[in-house]
């Protein structure tokens, strides 16, 4: 859960640290020319209205990336389901909440858009002004572009993200990375099998070096671990 939040907080700053600096670009890009000036009064008092907006869209973005992260886990369980081995370990909830964050807050901007007449009730039309001066022209334009780039990105992370699994046979280990490397190990490879402290999270490795945390993997079980023990002729290390 700490982890969770810690990735929520970090995401959200980047967000409340870029958004300046996009800003300035676009209005640089494109001035907004015409537009009516707005007193310093008005200013401040937008500007706090914005904040609505801005707390809509950081809950939309916490919802979606929560949701999507959970969809993401239950689809991979699903494209890697198989009878042809013991166990199939798919990424879990905790593996898949960083690109459902990065799926979340990208996805976090249409509803944002559907709710912001509401929130802002009258103020709709000052804030559009207001917009127009700190963002130029033709923000709308660039914020479609810069959406359909994010959602390719997204796109692309959660397509190699569902790549990852872990398939166990009676006297092998299948390994498919994130970056669709396939590597294969006997059970007799396995190095060393260590309890990370809390049961059901194993680091395992095998004589290459190469790792497996099962952290990141559901399911585990009592049975598989003692398994890949047996085989392997190692103790658990606690």
């Amino acid at each position: 859960m700490l982890e969770i939040i810690k990735s929520l907080l970090i995401a959200f700053f980047a967000v409340a640290v870029l958004l300046p600096v996009v800003r300035y670009a676009l209005v640089r890009l494109s001035p907004a020319k015409g537009a009516a000036a707005l007193s310093a009064d008005e200013l401040k008092y937008i500007q706090r209205q914005e904040l609505k907006l801005t707390v809509a869209y950081f809950f939309f973005a916490s919802v979606l990336a929560v949701f999507g992260a959970g969809m993401l886990a239950l689809i991979s369980s699903i494209l890697h389901a198989s009878t042809a081995y013991m166990h199939v370990l798919t990424p879990n909830f905790r593996a898949f909440f960083a690109p459902g964050l990065l799926l979340g807050l990208t996805l976090a901007v249409l509803p944002l858009r559907l709710v912001q007449r509401t929130l802002l009730h009258h103020d709709y039309d000052l804030y559009k002004t207001y917009t127009r001066q700190v963002e130029g022209e033709r923000s709308n334009r660039v914020y479609n572009l810069l959406l359909l780039v994010m959602l390719a990105l997204s796109g692309i992370v959660i397509w190699y993200a569902l790549r990852w699994h872990v398939n166990i046979s009676e006297d092998k280990i299948e390994v498919t990375t994130v970056l669709l490397d396939q590597r294969a190990y006997d059970m007799r490879d396995i190095q060393s099998i260590r309890l990370l402290g809390v049961e059901g999270e194993y680091l395992i490795t095998f004589s290459d070096q190469t790792n497996i945390n099962t952290t990141y993997l559901k399911p585990i079980t009592l049975e598989m671990i003692a398994l890949l023990s047996a085989k392997s002729g190692k103790r658990v290390i606690r």
